[in-house]
């Protein structure tokens, strides 16, 4: 069982960043080899749109050469991806769509997917204490995930975190992440 898991936060030790070490630690204690990467501190562009994923010989790969090409390999290679992102102006941050858009190349040149059903958990943290108000958002986030060949699951949305370390006066957070830890790597 491979986990990759993606900080997209800008704060390197934020409620997000502690919640998403949580479940990785846990997966890891429960038997799962962790991957991860916090894309705040890399060097991806956006998509270029040259297509160049689209030729023949060239499928899985972006010509764009930055750190998204072991990301690339890591998602290609996963059981499961998890993305946590605080909820920043309605979304995911700027260094999770970033990661978003350059997934092109998990795309057959026909639109269906190179993927083989990863799965794929979202973790938002908000300011905002109704778990609700970006719901609308999230459903169009797993939408375009599962349109890229992912499995998308159920995400996990805690809320009322607007201090950098607000989810540690919050425990029962980290009890859903452990959870949720050992229902991805239960169910291999």
């Amino acid at each position: 069982m491979k986990i990759l898991g993606l900080y997209a936060s800008p704060r390197p030790t934020g409620n997000s960043a502690q919640l998403l070490n949580a479940l990785l630690e846990e997966a890891e204690r429960l038997g799962a080899a962790i991957s991860s990467y916090k894309l705040n501190t890399l060097r991806l562009k956006g998509c270029q749109a040259c297509y160049s994923c689209r030729q023949p010989g060239k499928e899985k790969q972006c010509a764009v050469k930055d750190d998204m090409q072991p990301i690339l390999a890591d998602v290609f290679a996963a059981d499961a991806v998890v993305l946590a992102s605080p909820v920043y102006m309605w979304q995911m941050t700027a260094q999770a769509r970033l990661f978003t858009d350059r997934l092109m190349p998990v795309l057959k040149p026909d639109y269906s997917s190179w993927l083989n059903g990863q799965r794929m958990l979202t973790l938002y943290t908000q300011g905002q204490p109704d778990l609700t108000r970006f719901a609308s958002y999230f459903t169009y986030v797993n939408d375009m995930f599962g349109f890229l060949g992912f499995s998308p699951l159920e995400p996990l949305v805690f809320g009322n975190l607007r201090g950098v370390n607000d989810v540690r006066q919050q425990p029962q957070h980290f009890d859903r992440v452990r959870q949720a830890a050992a229902h991805l790597v239960r169910n291999g």
